[in-house]
This record gives structure tokens, sequence and C-alpha cells, in this order.
């Protein structure tokens, strides 16, 4: 692996853990659905399984974000 592609992926994980933290921070502050749904495209173009995404939010911010998340998922 050269540097390059070192760098890459350290790019890439620090995005990821960037735009779940840019979702739990959106959840916290109750921002609209459109704002969530948009963030939550983004968290999904990653690869990120819907299971996964409820387990985070959970975790990360509370049951009630979670329902939410699985609401707007389904939409």
């Amino acid at each position: 692996m050269t540097d390059d592609d070192k760098t890459k992926t350290t790019a890439k994980t620090l995005w990821t853990e960037t735009i779940l933290e840019i979702l739990y921070e959106s959840l916290r502050k109750n921002r609209s659905d459109e704002e969530i749904r948009g963030v939550l495209k983004e968290v999904r173009s990653k690869g990120f399984k819907r299971s996964y995404i409820l387990e985070k939010v959970q975790k990360k911010v509370d049951a009630k974000a979670a329902q939410r998340v699985k609401a707007l998922l389904a939409n």
C-alpha cells in the first residue's frame, strides 16, 4: 500500500465518521425531516445498512431518534 492509498483510506474513514456525527447532531437538534433525509442519503451512500444506522443512532442519541430514523428510512 502506498502513502497515497493510506491517505485516501484515512480520508474516507474520517468522512464516514463525520457524516455519522452530523446525523447524530441533526437528530439531537431536532432538525427538519428534509435535512435528516439528506444526511441519511449520504450515510446510506457510504454503504451502511439500515440496521447498523438504527443501532448507532439508538446508542449515540436515543430510542426516540432511532424510531424517527426508522420512519424516515421507510419513506
